[in-house]
């Protein structure tokens, strides 16, 4: 009976032996699979992130970039560094002027139709300029970036764009912050705070910011504290109320310090306003190019008209036609 026992336990040891060394090889085995797959993912953000870093310096070409070979492809974006780390030892061509382009209704040409005339731009037709601007080698500036360029801290591509758009309609979010993420873009949009809904969660949605077109301003008529102006309420306001209600903007939108003009136009008090009330940058809707030197204040832009072409797009942003203009 005892020699029964011992020959019962021996056998139970022997199993759980059995059972430890192979689960002790199972899990060897299952780390080094996922070792092996961490290893690719990292393998593939490293290199998704080279060709960006790679792209800023102005090294890649437009010929050498597939979007259907890299990690863009996928739905991997490579975080875009500060405007200090991404432009300190740039040494590629540098710009001398930024194209801001300026966009405002966006709509889905397989289910919608355009209602706001030439300020409508089909998705389809802005997906084809952010795929001719990423062939083509572009980068978009944030408004920092811009900021720190128009004051002579930084150099940046001479093939860059800033991308603007006004009013802050629920399209931009819907449709093109989707697209601005694939292609590892930035945009502004220019929200007019009182109107619109959620905005802390749309503040923390990436490749896009978000900046003030006022808080309650946005009015063809001023309806008080100045003389009555049919071209903006801004214009005709006191500074006081001009300021509290771009405060009130601003902290609506984490301090941002980047305006866009009601109707793109300024007058009266407008430009003592943004100063007291901090703003560093504002834009109009006058056309043209933004060159250092220029009034911060009071920045051009280039209008996207309809769903432009892309080769109507390059036509505005294209450095080397630009820039034979104005020699």
């Amino acid at each position: 009976m005892i020699k029964k026992l011992v020959w019962l336990l021996a056998v139970a040891a022997f199993a759980m032996a059995g059972f430890v060394f192979c689960g002790i090889y199972y899990a060897g085995d299952v780390s080094a699979s996922a070792g092996e797959a961490a290893s690719v993912h990292s393998s593939s953000a490293a290199e998704a992130a080279g060709r960006m870093e790679r792209l800023c310096c102005g090294v890649v070409s437009g010929s050498d970039i597939s979007m259907e070979k890299s990690a863009f492809h996928t739905d991997f974006v490579p975080r875009e560094p500060e405007y200090v780390g991404r432009f300190r030892n740039y040494d590629g061509p540098k710009a001398d002027f930024v194209p801001v382009l300026m966009y405002h209704f966006f709509y889905d040409a397989e289910t919608d139709v355009p209602k706001k005339g030439s300020n409508s731009h089909s998705i389809q037709s802005v997906r084809a300029q952010l795929q001719w601007l990423w062939e083509n080698g572009y980068v978009t500036l944030s408004m920092d970036e811009l900021y720190e360029w128009l004051n002579g801290n930084i150099d940046v591509p001479a093939k860059c764009i800033v991308m603007t758009s006004d009013d802050g309609q629920e399209n931009f979010f819907e449709l093109l912050q989707p697209e601005l993420h694939k292609y590892g873009f930035i945009a502004t949009s220019f929200v007019i705070t009182s109107w619109r809904k959620n905005l802390p969660y749309k503040l923390t949605l990436p490749n896009i910011e978000l900046h003030s077109h006022t808080h309650n301003m946005h009015r063809g008529t001023v309806a008080q504290g100045g003389i009555p102006d049919n071209r903006g309420m801004m214009q005709g306001v006191s500074v006081e109320y001009g300021v509290k209600d771009l405060k009130k903007s601003s902290e609506k939108l984490n301090g941002s310090r980047y305006f866009a003009y009601p109707y793109g136009t300024y007058g009266g008090n407008s430009k003592e306003i943004l100063r007291q009330a901090g703003f560093r940058l504002a834009f109009t809707t006058t056309s043209g190019y933004v060159r250092r030197g220029d009034d911060p204040l009071q920045l051009c832009r280039r209008r996207i008209s309809g769903s432009l072409s892309p080769v109507r797009l390059s036509y505005l942003v294209n450095y080397s036609l630009v820039s034979k203009k104005y020699e």
